[in-house]
């Protein structure tokens, strides 16, 4: 029994490192053998194919990854010193890791690239690392270090898609040759998405026991009722719905509904009379000069639209192109940073108005974009988990992240971290 452990374990070491150099195309069972000092035939005793050969590969790292981040928390406390010092990890294992941590980059740009490994357990083992992350977010959420309204699954993509987009600029066409000095403007621009200050709505939780004045807390429960209401009325239907239901939801009493709302129905009636307001305005700007902020709006909604229009580019793009090594030496990838260029227009004119942070780091914030773009598209079109309505609600809550990083700026962010 312990031979064979010993075999399967020289196997797997001889796999990482033939498919981190080579790639699953290039390597062939009989290389990987030899290096492991085995025959063929033995390998296919462990495993189905050479694809569950690197599946399992990555699953020995991913687990690896995960004790050592478990130990980097050790001596540190709070959710914010916790997200950094994850962010910080990702980092660090680009710059100085250890030939495993930059092994498993290697295989991770490998094995995302194909769908079969999204129902492998190796995946299963990524998302048990990536449930860490969703740990330290809910925490922060909970403790009021990051906002209430924080859609914590949307940030954890965006965060580690961003990671992503550190490590490829570094490892796959060298725009960086070290991620590490990246590591405050990486976590300025995350936490401007995600923390609490007293200009945020979502700060004032409980406006009550804050100390607030009724007056000043009505538009905040109105505010909160209305959007529980739509919660809930999507769910049940309206005559289903209860306002017990909806008060319970926005975190009010039951007869506080009715100091804002005659009924359910005039409930259910003021929701397309605030909503159509917004919307009037937003069609508005479509005919009036659009400021710094309104064009990087329409960029990031006009450039997840055409590469959604066309699903079928867009997954041979995620999956066969953008995780390929070899796309960086063409001229499609002079053209891919050509429209990045638009970006980097955009995050300028805003800067030189004033209008964005004057500290902003614009190839940073391409990274946060890109990342956030990469992985959310994945979810959508390759494990195809969201509907059409669910696309677009999550691609609003995007876009605010993301105007919110370039426009908010954080004191203190690493405080503790």
């Amino acid at each position: 029994m312990g031979n064979n452990n010993g075999k399967k374990q020289a196997i797997l070491r001889a796999a990482q490192k033939v498919f981190a150099k080579k790639g699953l195309a290039n390597s062939t069972v009989s290389e990987i053998a030899k290096q492991a000092k085995v025959v063929d035939s033995i390998i296919y005793h462990y495993f189905e194919n050479k694809e569950d050969l690197l599946f399992s590969s990555i699953e020995e790292l991913i687990e690896k990854s995960h004790a050592e981040l478990l130990f980097q928390f050790k001596g540190i406390m709070g959710p914010v010193s916790h997200l950094g010092k994850m962010v910080w990890f990702h980092l660090y294992q680009n710059d100085f890791s250890s030939g495993d941590a930059r092994m498993m980059k290697n295989l991770l740009f490998e094995c995302r690239s194909n769908k079969g490994f999204y129902k492998h357990s190796g995946y299963n083992a990524l998302r048990k690392y990536a449930g860490v992350m969703l740990s330290v977010l809910n925490k922060g959420v909970k403790e009021r270090y990051f906002r209430e309204d924080l859609e914590v699954g949307i940030v954890r993509d965006m965060i580690f898609g961003f990671l992503d987009e550190e490590s490829i600029s570094c490892l796959a066409y060298g725009d960086v040759d070290e991620t590490m000095p990246d590591f405050e403007p990486v976590m300025s621009l995350v936490m401007a998405m995600i923390s609490v200050d007293s200009d945020d709505p979502a700060a004032n939780v409980n406006p009550d026991a804050a100390g607030g004045s009724a007056a000043e807390a009505k538009p905040d429960k109105a505010a909160r009722v209305l959007e529980a209401a739509v919660s809930i009325f999507s769910q049940k239907g309206h005559r289903k719905a209860t306002m017990l239901e909806i008060a319970e939801k926005a975190g009010v009493a039951e007869g506080t509904i009715y100091e804002y709302f005659k009924n359910k129905k005039d409930l259910l009636y003021s929701i397309p009379k605030g909503k159509f307001k917004v919307y009037q305005a937003k069609l508005r700007q479509v005919f009036e000069p659009k400021d710094p902020l309104e064009k990087l709006r329409s960029f990031i909604g006009e450039y997840f639209r055409i590469f959604s229009s066309d699903s079928e580019f867009l997954t041979i793009f995620l999956c066969d192109i953008k995780l390929n090594k070899q796309f960086y030496n063409t001229e499609g990838f002079i053209s891919f940073l050509n429209t990045n260029e638009m970006l980097y227009e955009i995050l300028n004119e805003g800067k030189e108005l004033g209008v964005f942070r004057s500290d902003l780091n614009n190839r940073v914030f391409r990274n946060l974009f890109l990342g956030s773009f990469s992985h959310l598209a994945i979810r959508w079109f390759v494990l195809e988990r969201v509907t059409p309505l669910e696309m677009m609600s999550e691609l609003s809550v995007v876009t605010n992240l993301l105007c919110r990083a370039v426009t908010r700026k954080v004191e203190n962010v690493f405080e503790g971290i």
